[in-house]
């Protein structure tokens, strides 16, 4: 692989290439915060939209013992996952598929748990996705989002830099506005849903440990091969991305956001508590 072209690649063009393993916001973490919270158990379904390269649903499986199905666009990234799937012997209970997020190839209420994590955020029709992952979902069946956004306002500079690293524009947006959109496109559609777990994290700065992270993917072996010089522009081209992403999250928080399919729509709580 010549050096010119490392240079030329993007941020998704470099994961795809040193074979991150790409996890939720919080990783292992979050995916048994979901596990306990859904109620996910051995006789039950779930679909990962944007399933990347099957970390979420393979280790969704392996704690939970579910069936679980992941789509994404990118050929690469399901080929990877499936290979994933096979090393953690979880091929049996674990499948990917290309598909398109807008028009699911699932029938109606197929599903125990729709996994949509920040995809989201990443596509212009919404709504229609919503309503597609709401199609999908069977009646109790529970929506995990877990949807990034700011809680503190960054810099245009950053805004405009991260847009350019993953070939999308990013927006200024905050909680409420995910809760807002979810909520009303329920409300749009009369397809009944509550909000009945809600939990804020906010991002640690890893600045320290960047370094380390980068020469662990730098030693995986299907790199080895590679001239000293290609490795060198790796470093430097990917380090430098996540150089970038750790500066923006220092503004950034996520939630873990889980809803229910409702048969009918209650009120809303009036008196509202919170932990003391």
């Amino acid at each position: 692989m010549k050096i010119e072209d490392i240079e030329k690649m993007g941020y998704s063009e470099l994961v795809a290439l040193v074979k991150e393993r790409n996890r939720p916001s919080g990783g292992i973490r979050t995916i048994q915060n979901v596990a306990v919270n859904s109620f996910l158990t051995k006789d039950k379904k779930m679909l990962e939209i944007g399933s990347n390269t099957g970390f979420t649903c393979v280790n969704m499986s392996l704690l939970t013992g579910c069936e679980c199905v992941g789509i994404d666009i990118n050929e690469n990234s399901i080929r990877e996952a499936k290979e994933y799937a096979k090393m953690q012997n979880m091929g049996n209970k674990v499948s990917f598929i290309k598909a398109n997020t807008e028009s699911l190839p699932f029938g109606y209420e197929s599903f125990d748990v729709v996994w949509c994590s920040n995809v989201t955020s990443f596509i212009e029709d919404k709504e229609k996705v919503i309503k597609e992952y709401l199609r999908v979902l069977k009646p109790n069946g529970i929506l995990v989002v877990v949807p990034i956004y700011y809680i503190k306002n960054p810099s245009d500079e950053i805004v405009s830099k991260i847009s350019d690293a993953i070939g999308t524009k990013i927006e200024v947006w905050n909680k409420l506005f995910w809760t807002d959109l979810f909520e009303e496109t329920s409300e749009k559609h009369k397809i009944p849903i509550e909000l009945f777990y809600s939990k804020d994290f906010i991002y640690e700065d890893r600045i320290n440990f960047i370094d380390e992270f980068v020469k662990i993917v730098l030693d995986k072996p299907h790199l080895k091969g590679l001239s000293e010089g290609s490795k060198s522009q790796i470093k430097k081209g990917y380090g430098d991305f996540i150089r970038l992403f750790n500066e923006n999250l220092k503004y950034a928080g996520f939630s873990i956001l889980l809803y229910q399919k409702r048969r009918i729509k209650d009120e809303k709580e009036l008196f509202l508590t919170k932990e003391k």
